[in-house]
């Protein structure tokens, strides 16, 4: 199977106060960390609001500039998915979720069983991210408009297969708190 993974990186991050892409965690932009989870995959990095910073830490990376990125979610997602249009899937990843790991994304891949139109990441029943959805739904993602997600179009569906996951498929950086929340999370995993 040929999955592609599209990371989403063009938000203004406007409840952050700034770019949230390039904060450090552990001494490394949250992107960087991002982009290690999904090595090994063919993946395109759409940007927006903040190119100009970004482009430097993507220099090997295939990357999509976004002109629409003020429309909302949506407009990266459909960016996206056109560039992978030929493969049998797409993970969904958000930029901002820094705890994924390359464990994280083989556990939904591995997931995946003929019958499913995605793959949804749990903890204790609640529904993260990233997700990997099938081609039989790209022509659903390409209606979607605004600032959403792919939750919009999962939301009821019954072939959606889930997969209990660790906390990192729920903790993305919103806010500065957040923040503050993944490097404690962080420190006391490496204390224990």
């Amino acid at each position: 199977m040929r999955v592609g993974a599209v990371i989403l990186a063009a938000g203004e991050g406007r409840r952050f106060g700034g770019n949230k892409l390039l904060v450090s965690i552990n001494g490394e932009p949250a992107i960087t960390r991002v982009l290690r989870a999904v090595e090994g995959l063919d993946r395109v990095v759409i940007v927006g609001a903040y190119v100009n910073d970004l482009l430097p830490y993507l220099r090997n990376e295939v990357v999509i500039y976004n002109l629409w990125y003020k429309d909302g979610m949506s407009t990266s997602i459909k960016l996206g998915i056109r560039f992978f249009q030929d493969y049998d899937a797409v993970f969904i990843v958000l930029a901002d979720m820094p705890l994924i790991t390359r464990e994280t994304i083989n556990k939904i891949l591995n997931a995946y069983h003929e019958g499913c139109t995605a793959v949804i990441p749990t903890h204790n029943g609640v529904r993260g991210n990233p997700v990997l959805i099938h081609k039989s739904l790209f022509p659903d993602l390409m209606r979607l408009s605004g600032d959403v997600g792919a939750r919009e179009i999962l939301r009821h569906r019954a072939d959606a297969c889930t997969v209990e996951c660790g906390p990192e498929v729920l903790v993305d950086i919103d806010t500065v708190n957040d923040l503050t929340k993944v490097l404690n999370t962080i420190n006391t995993n490496r204390q224990q």
